[in-house]
């Protein structure tokens, strides 16, 4: 059974997609996907401390009618250019871009109940470094410094 009566035009917004690596990650928002990105823990953040998430993408329409989906009100939308990927590393130029911050209760509105809980775990556990509750900014699903995604590089804080 649909939700949609027979004849509407009505199309439902696309799910966002998460990616094992932050590369793919950028080029699926970059061809103006919905990315949504790996959750972090942030110490010291605008709304205090806990697990942020976002979703990405180059076409802010399409954000947007994510967004609307779930009752997030379009002054949510930031800009923030995303790398592009396909030149060098050095002279790596900018592409547009658009992302809507998660925190608090509206990380549900994104992310499955498995990976939240995951979360939670992690928020309590000893970082990587060993400094205690969470360990800063890391995301969800790495399990050591240095797991290899393209942002990854020495003394890099997310």
């Amino acid at each position: 059974m649909t939700s949609t009566r027979a004849g509407s035009w009505f199309v439902p917004p696309e799910t966002p997609r998460a990616f094992a690596s932050r590369a793919d990650g950028f080029r699926h928002a970059a061809a103006g996907g919905l990315w949504l990105a790996p959750l972090v823990y942030l110490e010291h953040a605008r709304f205090g401390p806990g697990w942020y998430g976002k979703v990405v993408s180059s076409d802010p329409e399409r954000l947007l009618a994510w967004a609307q989906s779930k009752a997030i009100p379009q002054r949510a939308l930031e800009v923030k250019s995303l790398p592009d990927l396909d030149m060098p590393r050095e002279g790596r130029g900018r592409l547009p871009g658009y992302h809507i911050d998660l925190w608090g209760a509206r990380l549900a509105l994104a992310y499955d109940p498995e990976t939240l809980a995951r979360a939670r775990h992690r928020e309590h556990a000893p970082s990587p470094s060993g400094g205690g509750q969470g360990g800063g900014s890391v995301p969800i699903d790495r399990l050591h410094p240095g797991a290899g995604d393209d942002q990854d590089g020495p003394g890099r804080n997310i």
